[in-house]
């Protein structure tokens, strides 16, 4: 398993998941071995490193290390599901159709039916470096052609300078064949109509219409010459795409993907997650006519405790720092329309988007980092380094 992708931000947490892994790793010989080998059943799983988790029915599916994904009910009911990889899960998404994909280290994605419990592999990084190849063949044919027509002396040297780095990244790219996978994906979601796309480190963005059967890379629809990590992918109720990731890097599709543009926001760090929230406002015109609109609120956090609002979007942003500097990892919306974020060190944070002055800061009794949280009932359902576990909330609700 390799981890060259990682911030310093989310260092502790995925450094946890490597050494808590030491026991699979020291049954296989390189990342290819971690792809072919089945998660190893296990009573202690509901208590390793999770990392995602979504609402199942009336359970939770969580994944996380050493390729566990388990069903959660609670602490004395839950399943472990069959998995056939030891690298870490990293994210999973539930299709309409009750399918559900995972993805994972060394760009690793699963499926399974909606009526199994035993996944299966349907991708993995030797594709993603291989649909790299092909692209980088395609550039370095097309500069070519502009080079045997290209005159001027200063502008020939500048393209040959360019055409010698496509042959330095094919020359890497075909030595990531020999050596294995490294390119982890970090995030996975779907559309309404079950358009599913997948980000992950080194800028690398996939795209399946066939329900996670088959996938296309797509990075190249995106403005990052610099392939900075994308951390997180996430849909909106009707459809609007957005990503985060590092070096405060934000994207926004209108049209289920097909074009992005860049959305800036008030944060040049790593940001490694954003959340959206519909609200419906209701405004009266001057012909005293009742109107129903929709707006998209945002959540975007990251690194050493930075968290950005925006009511509208994504026009405008709030930028608020925590007074520690805790990197926030994960979160999500109640039904109340508040948000939960957590993070290193147990930090639990909760404020509502259109009054910031309502953020209050609290820590789980455990400490442990904290990677995901969803609300249910009165209480926080908690992902993380020590596995997963309940908080009551019935105080702040």
């Amino acid at each position: 398993m390799r981890i060259p992708y990682i911030d310093c931000g989310v260092m502790s947490l995925w450094f946890i998941t490597l050494l808590g892994s030491f026991f699979t790793v020291a049954q296989a010989n390189s990342s290819s071995d971690l792809l072919e080998l089945p998660a190893t059943n296990s009573v202690l799983a509901n208590k390793s490193v999770l990392m995602a988790m979504t609402p199942n029915n009336d359970a939770i599916l969580v994944v996380g290390e050493r390729g566990h994904i388990i069903n959660w009910q609670n602490d004395d009911n839950w399943q472990q599901q069959q998995s056939p990889v030891s690298v870490a899960i990293t994210d999973v998404t539930i299709l309409s159709d009750g399918s559900k994909v995972a993805v994972g280290h060394d760009g690793v994605i699963l499926k399974v039916d909606s009526n199994s419990t035993t996944w299966r592999k349907v991708f993995t990084g030797k594709e993603i470096t291989q649909f790299q190849i092909a692209q980088l063949k395609q550039q370095y044919q097309s500069l070519e052609q502009v080079i045997l027509q290209t005159q001027d002396e200063d502008e020939l040297e500048e393209l040959t300078y360019q055409l010698d780095d496509l042959t330095f990244a094919i020359e890497d790219n075909q030595l990531e064949l020999k050596s294995g996978p490294n390119k982890p994906l970090l995030s996975v979601t779907s559309t309404s109509n079950d358009t599913l796309f997948a980000s992950g480190a080194y800028g690398i963005l996939l795209s399946s219409k066939d329900k996670g059967e088959t996938w296309e890379l797509v990075s190249n629809h995106l403005d990052n010459p610099d392939s900075f990590h994308l951390n997180t992918v996430i849909a909106t109720a009707d459809d609007q795409l957005y990503i985060v990731g590092e070096n405060g890097m934000g994207f926004h599709s209108t049209d289920v993907g097909q074009t992005w543009s860049v959305m800036t926001l008030p944060y040049s760090g790593s940001l490694f997650g954003i959340l959206a929230n519909t609200v419906k406002t209701h405004t009266i015109s001057t012909d005293d006519i009742n109107s129903t609109k929709n707006k998209t609120q945002l959540v975007a956090f990251g690194l050493q405790g930075n968290i950005m609002v925006s009511l509208d979007g994504g026009g405008h942003w709030q930028h608020i720092k925590l007074p520690r500097s805790t990197s926030l990892l994960g979160g999500n919306f109640s039904k109340q329309g508040k948000v939960y974020l957590v993070g290193h060190g147990g930090v639990i944070v909760s404020f509502y988007p259109e009054n910031l002055s309502t953020l209050t800061i609290k820590k789980h009794p455990s400490g442990a980092a904290l990677s995901s949280v969803l609300v249910k009932d009165n209480s926080l359902i908690l992902a993380g380094q020590f596995g997963i576990s309940q908080w009551p909330i019935e105080a702040e609700e």
